[in-house]
């Protein structure tokens, strides 16, 4: 039967400093060998956007280091997730304190022809 094993005990004392770890388990078979991985959400998308980055880094044709099945993955799940409540309540203060101080708001800045 297989079982989970966190990531943890396969990296050793580094695992914190390590971000895939958060919610990672290994797929153990019952001779103790890996065969698969478990990731949370947070933690794939932290996997993903670290293969996203080597395509980008190290990538000869631009277009195809910022158009790769990393990125597109992360386009896909990031469509679909749920707007984060926090987000949204630092936006509403951002825009009152901007009213506040009498900033210019943007659509304003929008409408303006180009001088």
């Amino acid at each position: 039967m297989n079982r989970l094993v966190p990531v943890k005990k396969f990296i050793g004392r580094d695992a914190k400093a390590n971000k895939l770890i958060g919610q990672a388990s290994v797929v153990m078979d019952d001779r103790g060998l890996p065969v698969g991985f478990f990731f949370g959400r947070d933690t794939f998308i932290s996997l993903l956007t670290a293969i996203d980055e080597q395509f980008e880094k190290k990538s000869k044709n631009l277009r195809e280091g910022y158009d790769n099945f990393a990125g597109r993955i992360i386009d896909v799940i990031e469509e679909r997730l749920p707007v984060n409540p926090k987000f949204v309540r630092e936006m509403e203060s951002s825009i009152l304190d901007a009213q506040k101080h009498g900033w210019v708001d943007i659509s304003q800045i929008t409408q303006t022809p180009n001088a």
